[in-house]
């Protein structure tokens, strides 16, 4: 019989209990006075997370309606914007600011690649007219994480915004907003918040905050995307201008408390960091390779490429799922059916999803593959207890 499938994609994740006892609390309206101590406890959970004092909005949206809240209000149609190109998101980044009609700077780097300061660097001062610089953070297609810091800094050179799309990344490890001084920064619950799909949040420096004033009358922002509104209804004491996903809110809360009261902030980046150790040493350790080198490797999702023995990675995502309950994603774009991706968020970051999942992979090259792989080789980066 088949086993309860368990999520190892980079979301939606599977969450733990508390969350989901919260979620199925009595549904709260975000128009009564219950609400306010719910939503004010929410932003300052959240603003933990973010490491952040800016102005912070819980959005009833994918992450993606996030980046597209910031590319709305921060840039006009027919600006030049240049975007860091390395990904499959990254390439949606980029398809949000055309469907603005914004003329994209794409500085294209090699997928399972970092950005290339350099070439940032080279793209910023052949184009002096940017009007801002955009980047993934964490690519979740390719298992990547993009030098922020230093992107920020080059962006702040030409005294041109930078707009972070984290949605794979804040809560995996540290993005520290104000240290790092990142203008727009979106994020969504399905990822390393550890709640289910449906909330998205951003967060507005003072610098994005001038550039979001000064280019309102330019029109054609749109309504719920448009951070002018939300703060034209902040100011008249409403926390947005729809009605709110209060219960999803709720779970969220329940989750960032874990995070922030029981983990501690510190203590969550580590179990990714543990995660991550696990499946790439593990896998590594059985012949299978990984498609971003160690030193720009995400936090939050592998992408490992397929074993020499597979002709196609899907063969180990069927034998997982059905032998083991095990769901993995594959990749798509430059890189599709070379690598599969293995997420280190949610549930999927302990030892009682990551244990049985490399054994599983043991045993699929031991049976599909007539690999003689001794039993628990791949358990030699599970070297942490406690996850």
């Amino acid at each position: 019989m088949k086993q309860r499938t368990k999520l190892m994609i980079p979301g939606p994740v599977d969450v733990w209990d508390e969350t989901l006892e919260a979620l199925g609390r009595p549904v709260v309206s975000n128009f009564t006075e219950d609400w306010a101590p719910i939503q004010t406890e929410t932003i300052a959970l959240l603003k933990k997370i973010f490491q952040t004092q800016n102005d912070l909005f819980i959005l009833t949206s994918a992450g993606s309606g996030a980046v597209e809240m910031g590319v709305a209000s921060i840039f006009s149609r027919g600006e030049k914007v240049a975007a860091v190109s390395n990904g499959p998101f990254a390439l949606r980044s980029i398809e949000i600011l055309r469907a603005y009609d914004c003329d994209v700077v794409e500085i294209e780097n090699g997928w399972g690649c970092g950005a290339d300061l350099d070439q940032v660097e080279a793209a910023l001062k052949q184009h002096p007219d940017v009007a801002g610089l955009v980047v993934v953070a964490n690519e979740t297609g390719t298992g990547v994480r993009n030098p922020v810091k230093e992107l920020a800094q080059l962006a702040h050179a030409q005294d041109i915004p930078i707009l972070v799309d984290a949605i794979s990344g804040m809560g995996g490890y540290d993005l520290p907003v104000d240290k790092w001084e990142l203008d727009v920064l979106c994020t969504s619950s399905n990822k390393a918040l550890e709640t289910p799909p449906g909330l998205g949040f951003i967060s507005v420096s003072e610098r994005a905050w001038d550039t979001v004033d000064a280019k309102q009358a330019d029109g054609g922002r749109g309504w719920y995307y448009n951070l002018a509104n939300w703060k034209k209804y902040r100011e008249q004491g409403r926390y947005a201008p729809t009605t709110m996903a209060t219960s999803m809110i709720v779970g969220l809360r329940a989750s960032l408390k874990r995070i922030v009261e029981v983990e501690t902030l510190q203590g969550h980046w580590d179990r990714y960091a543990w995660a991550q150790k696990a499946v790439r040493t593990g896998l590594r350790n059985i012949g299978f390779d990984m498609l971003a080198p160690d030193d720009v490797a995400s936090f939050t999702v592998s992408a490992v490429c397929k074993h020499p023995s597979m002709e196609h990675e899907q063969e180990v995502r069927d034998f997982l799922n059905k032998e083991y309950g095990f769901v993995v994603s594959g990749t798509w774009g430059k890189t599709i059916g070379q690598a599969f991706r293995v997420s280190h968020m949610g549930r999927a970051s302990s030892s009682e999803y990551l244990i049985p999942f490399l054994l599983g992979i043991e045993e699929f090259l031991r049976t599909e593959k007539g690999i003689d792989v001794p039993l628990g080789a791949s358990l030699v980066g599970v070297e942490q207890p406690g996850y």
